[in-house]
């Protein structure tokens, strides 16, 4: 709406000009008063005004050298100013920013022709404003579009800043993903057989309409699948009337959920910085007024409905591209800040492991020197003293003490040397050279004699090419349970099973034993005391990359599950 201001010494002095004034723009004011019609002005100018909202300036020239700082000084997209006299002046090129002089001496026709003029200037004037005001816009967008990391908060800013662009009364945006992995994704060169849609979001003025997020197949057949297929735009008058011959159609279920009536809507791909589709905005229900509501259970507020242009369809185009390459930035800064956080727990992890490691060799180390120190050195020092025995029996002659000793002494050392190879044999058993299994089997014979227990031990697959370090741990955390079922389950049987593919090994240990309670297991926070049984058995899975889920019951035994990558 165009706002017009007179400034004049009095109305009778130019009254036919004045009303005709009036019968081209019944919104206009009179004004004597110079200095309050630049209070107007500057007030006008600093609210920087809409291209709704222009404003005309009808001056009397001898008020011209007043006002003439402060018209060079306002932005002239925003005003027209016009001087009228009856005696033409004689400087009337030293004003900047004026429209026309008028002389309102003139005749009618004069008038007609200057009303024709000031009209169509007053239309360019809209289109420049209207084009300045969207090119703000447009930036304040990008800007904030860009600034934004939260991925549904950009969309939300993504759809909003489409619909008052455009003036839309609802919106959609569906984006593409990977049909397997249900990851984002794109299609190049109109290849999405291994693509769905996600529909992701959707905004109405008009009504409440909440929608759950949903995935759909990708064809021809509907509007945004020939969007995204094409990687054109479609903008429809009607979508219930679209050309039979098209191989598109409208989808009525919303409408007929919702009680909502689609008519105009404008379709617009998503592409990338490589051309790329990588989503679809659906604009619908072009209006007037962004502002304005529609009443859907009134046929006659349909006629608030009005269609899409070339210039919506050419400044979507551009949004869309700008908004599918800072969307593809976002997700790419989202992506690289979760594995910058999987670097971190990791490394916090193998830290952890790290200490861990050095405890438990820690203590390995005080258990051999313990089992040294209570086996083969004991016998060592008993050995000695048999030895010092010996001598003297020998020196006095009493040889049938002196055969007893040495017989005590021989059986010592063989004492010795069964401790000292025990522990070697523990350290590295010489049958893991023979591979996971047989090594096993091995262990599993010494452990049946010394324990009587019924253990059924089940293998499938190949363990020749298991490495050396993991048939170690692996060995090490059978032989850690086995101990463990030994001394606390009270079992009578156990089941061992060893599944080997060339991806991973699956280990399971069963027992009928007592069991316990493994909501005390899981509550047991990591420590750095270390120490053997679950715990150790867990800190080796965890050095192999694998995991573990134990289950146990209380007096209904208790199973073990390890699944270790190759």
């Amino acid at each position: 709406m165009e706002k017009i201001y007179v400034l004049s010494e009095s109305k009778e002095s130019y009254n036919k000009f004045f009303n005709l004034i009036n019968k081209h723009y019944n919104n206009s004011s009179f004004n004597s008063d110079c200095d309050e019609l630049m209070k107007n002005i500057e007030s006008q100018t600093s609210n920087h005004p809409s291209y709704e909202n222009l404003n005309i300036l009808f001056i009397e020239y001898p008020y011209m050298d007043k006002v003439k700082d402060c018209i060079e000084n306002i932005d002239s997209s925003n005003y027209i100013v016009i001087s009228f006299f009856t005696k033409k002046p004689s400087n009337i090129h030293k004003y900047k920013n004026l429209f026309k002089f008028i002389n309102v001496s003139n005749k009618a026709n004069v008038y007609q022709f200057f009303f024709n003029k000031l009209k169509q200037e007053i239309i360019n004037k809209k289109k420049i404003l209207f084009l300045q005001s969207e090119v703000k816009e447009f930036y304040e967008i990008g800007k904030s579009l860009s600034s934004e990391r939260d991925t549904m908060k950009l969309l939300n800013m993504i759809i909003n800043s489409s619909m008052k662009l455009t003036n839309s009364d609802g919106g959609t945006i569906y984006l593409v993903i990977d049909k397997f992995t249900k990851s984002w994704s794109s299609i190049k060169d109109s290849n999405y057989e291994d693509k769905l849609l996600k529909f992701e979001i959707a905004k109405n003025n008009s009504m409440d309409i909440n929608l759950e997020t949903s995935t759909t197949s990708i064809t021809k057949e509907s509007i945004f699948g020939h969007t995204v297929i094409t990687g054109k735009s479609l903008k429809i008058d009607d979508v219930y009337n679209i050309d039979k011959n098209l191989s598109y159609k409208h989808n009525k279920k919303f409408d007929m959920l919702t009680g909502y009536k689609t008519k105009s809507m404008l379709s617009i791909p998503m592409k990338d910085n490589e051309n790329n589709v990588t989503g679809v905005i659906q604009l619908i229900n072009k209006k007037t007024s962004y502002n304005e509501k529609i009443d859907y259970s009134s046929i006659s507020s349909f006629k608030k409905i009005i269609s899409y242009d070339d210039h919506d369809e050419s400044i979507m185009n551009s949004l869309a591209s700008q908004a599918a390459v800072i969307l593809d930035n976002n997700i790419l800064y989202k992506d690289m800040q979760n594995l910058l956080n999987r670097y971190k727990e990791q490394n916090e992890h193998l830290s952890f492991l790290s200490k861990k490691l050095l405890k438990s060799n820690e203590d390995e180390r005080k258990r051999i020197a313990r089992e040294i120190h209570d086996g083969p050195a004991q016998y060592s020092s008993n050995s000695l003293l048999r030895l010092e025995l010996i001598k003297k029996y020998f020196e006095k002659e009493n040889y049938d003490k002196y055969k007893i000793e040495l017989n005590n002494l021989e059986e010592s050392l063989r004492e010795t040397l069964k401790e000292t190879r025990t522990i070697i044999y523990d350290l590295k058993p010489s049958y893991l050279e023979n591979g996971l299994i047989s090594s096993i089997k091995t262990y599993l014979n010494k452990f049946i004699d010394r324990t009587n227990l019924d253990v059924q031990f089940d293998v499938t697959g190949d363990d020749s090419y298991i490495e050396y370090y993991m048939t170690s741990a692996l060995f090490r955390i059978t032989q850690e349970a086995l101990s463990n079922i030994d001394k606390h389950a009270a079992a009578k049987s156990i089941k061992i099973s060893f599944n080997i593919t060339n991806k991973k090994i699956i280990l399971k240990i069963l027992d009928d034993g007592k069991g316990f309670d493994i909501s005390k297991l899981n509550n047991k926070k990591p420590s750095l005391k270390g120490g053997f049984g679950l715990e150790g058995i867990k800190e080796r899975v965890d050095i192999l990359k694998g995991s573990i889920n134990i289950d146990s019951e209380i007096n209904k035994g208790t199973e073990i599950k390890i699944n270790i990558p190759l």
